[in-house]
Parts: C-alpha cells; sequence; structure tokens
C-alpha cells in the first residue's frame, strides 16, 4: 500500500513537472495513478510482483481510473447533447418564424 501512494505521488510530480515542457496538458493525477496501476499490473503478469499482495490495491486504481475517463465522457456527451437540443429549438423557430 505505503508503495502504491508513494508511486502515485512521484509519478504524478514527474506528469507535472513535464507538463512545463510538453505542448499537450495531460492532469497530473489521472497521470500518475494509470501509470501505478499499469507498472503494478504488468509486474503481477511478468512475475516481479506477488499478485496476493498487489491485486486489490491495483484494482482499485483501475476502478479510480475508468471513473475518471466515465466523468470525463458525460461532459463531453452534455456539451455533444445540448449543442443539438439548441439546433432542434433554432430549427423550430425558423419553421414558426417562416410559416405564415
Amino acid at each position: 500500500m505505503i508503495i502504491a501512494i508513494l508511486s502515485v505521488l512521484v509519478l504524478t510530480v514527474l506528469v507535472w513537472l513535464l507538463n512545463k515542457k510538453l505542448p499537450i496538458q495531460v492532469c497530473s493525477i489521472c497521470a500518475g495513478v494509470t501509470l501505478t496501476w499499469l507498472w503494478m499490473l504488468l509486474g503481477m503478469g511478468f512475475g516481479f510482483l506477488p499478485a496476493s499482495h498487489y491485486e486489490f490495491i491495483t484494482a482499485i486504481l483501475m476502478g479510480a481510473t475508468i471513473g475518471g475517463i466515465v466523468t470525463e465522457l458525460k461532459k463531453v456527451f452534455l456539451k455533444w447533447r445540448n449543442k443539438r437540443e439548441n439546433t432542434k429549438v433554432d430549427e423550430i423557430k425558423n419553421q414558426l418564424d417562416n410559416c405564415c
């Protein structure tokens, strides 16, 4: 557990520092969590880490990543939906204005 927390902190700081240099900005915390569960999953897969010790924390971190992705997709979907509804409202207004 301590290793995972330290890993998230270190990777978050590294991504935060990289964000100052890169033209594309990435969420530092999201990247730290994702990179942590990724290296833990690979470590378990290749036999470097005992799965019995790391599978639970890896699953929690993976769930946090999925939760963040769903939250961002919800924002994008709501923007798309609102834009589409505004288009329909404008169409109806035009039809009513030009009806008679």
